[in-house]
C-alpha cells in the first residue's frame, strides 16, 4: 500500500482513523479476528509504534479485545457510551435496575466464611441464597457482573422463579413483605479474575469498580446484599447530597 502524506509513514492518529473507519463500516464482524500488528504495518506502511498505539486506543475504547496468545478480536462496531449512574434521591438509588437488562445464569446456597463475610459486611457462617448473572446496557453489551445474596432465613427462592429485569428487592417486597428502609454502600477498586474478565470481554487483571450494597429492613437487619463489578472505564457513579444548614 502507498504511504499517505507524500510518502511519510502514517502517525498513530492516522492509523487510528483508518482502523476506526474500517471497524465503523462493518468490514470486520463482531467476534472476528483482527489483523495482527505485523499485517497492519505492511498494509498501512506504518511503524510498529504507530500501529501498536492505535490498537491500544481502540482497545481502551472497547472496540477490540487483545489477549496474549489469542490475538485481537472485534468486540463492537459502535463506541461504548459511558454509563452514568446518578443518584440524587431514594428513588434514583433503588430504580437503577430498571435502566438496564439482567441475564441470570446461576444460583447456589452459600454460607459466609471469614473472607466472604468480610466482603459482604455480615456475620460469619450466615446462610444466603446467591444469585449470579450479568447486567447489560441498552446495546446488550455486558455492563457489570452481579452477585445477589438473599438471607436464607427470610426467604425461599423457588427453582422456577424468573426475576427477569425486576429488582430483587421488589420481588422480596411483593412475596415476603420485606421493604428496604436503609442502605449502606462500599465502592472499591479490584482486578478482574479470569472468570470475570471472560464475562465482561476484558483482559485478565484489568482494574474494575466494585460496588457492594447492603439493604436493611425496618429492624435495621441486613436481608439483601448486592455485589456489582463494573468495567471502570465506562462507568461513572455520581451521588448528589443536599446539605442544609441547621439552625443553632
Amino acid at each position: 500500500m502507498t504511504k499517505a502524506n507524500g510518502g511519510r509513514r502514517p502517525s498513530h492518529e492516522g492509523v487510528y482513523v483508518q482502523l476506526r473507519d474500517r471497524i465503523d463500516s462493518g468490514e470486520f464482524a463482531v467476534g472476528a479476528a483482527f489483523p495482527t500488528e505485523i499485517q497492519l504495518c505492511a498494509e498501512l506502511g506504518a511503524s510498529r509504534y504507530a500501529v501498536r498505539g492505535a490498537l491500544q486506543q481502540l482497545e481502551e475504547e472497547g472496540f477490540l479485545s487483545r489477549r496474549r496468545g489469542a490475538g485481537t478480536t472485534v468486540l463492537r462496531h459502535t463506541p461504548i457510551e459511558t454509563f452514568r449512574h446518578a443518584v440524587g434521591s431514594r428513588t434514583d438509588l433503588l430504580n437503577y435496575a430498571h435502566a438496564t437488562h439482567m441475564l441470570w445464569d446461576g444460583r447456589e446456597g452459600v454460607r459466609a466464611d471469614g473472607q466472604l463475610a468480610r466482603l459482604l459486611g455480615c456475620d460469619e457462617m450466615r446462610e444466603w441464597h446467591c444469585l449470579q448473572g450479568v447486567r447489560h446496557d441498552d446495546q446488550n453489551m455486558p455492563l457489570c457482573i452481579v452477585r445477589v445474596y438473599i438471607d436464607a432465613t427470610r426467604a425461599t427462592i423457588p427453582a422456577d422463579v424468573d426475576f427477569s429485569d425486576d429488582p430483587v428487592y421488589e420481588w422480596l417486597d411483593r412475596n415476603y413483605g420485606i421493604k428496604p428502609v436503609g442502605l449502606s454502600q462500599d465502592i472499591r477498586a479490584k482486578q478482574l479474575t479470569p472468570t470475570e474478565a471472560n464475562k465482561l470481554g476484558e483482559p485478565v487483571g484489568v482494574c474494575a469498580l466494585q460496588i457492594i450494597r447492603r439493604y436493611f429492613d425496618s429492624n435495621n437487619s441486613i436481608y439483601l446484599i448486592s455485589v456489582n463489578t463494573f468495567r471502570s472505564r465506562d462507568f461513572v457513579y455520581n451521588m448528589r447530597l443536599e446539605l442544609k444548614e441547621t439552625a443553632g
